[in-house]
């Protein structure tokens, strides 16, 4: 398996792991900032960040974009779109992005 391969696997186990806690955060009427995982695409990353859950949701809406705390982001894969003063949102590129489409499509991103 490929750098890109790995990385979009693991944000998309991110994604996956986020997407439960902005369930649970609307199921309860939590409102401000939750804790959700970074979604970078490091396997042994566990850190959290604190954002919105409009935030996320507005970050998670775009196919391609993923949050990441500051320092974990990769010029390689994915370039800074949004930087905040705890968490960044990232946009993929290149390969990483091409293996997005090809291995790991996003049920809220498909066409009806």
């Amino acid at each position: 398996m490929n750098f890109a391969e790995r990385a979009a696997r693991n944000e998309e186990v991110f994604r996956a792991i986020n997407e439960q806690i902005e369930q649970g955060v609307e199921r309860h009427g939590i409102r401000g900032d939750a804790r959700f995982h970074c979604e970078c695409g490091r396997a042994s990353c566990f850190e959290m960040l604190d954002i919105s859950v409009a935030q996320y949701e507005r970050v998670a809406a775009e196919r391609y974009r993923f949050v990441t705390v500051p320092g974990h982001e990769d010029p390689r894969v994915e370039r800074v779109v949004e930087n905040h003063e705890t968490w960044l949102a990232v946009e993929k590129i290149g390969e990483a992005r091409e293996q997005l489409d090809r291995d790991h499509p996003q049920p809220r991103h498909r066409e009806d």
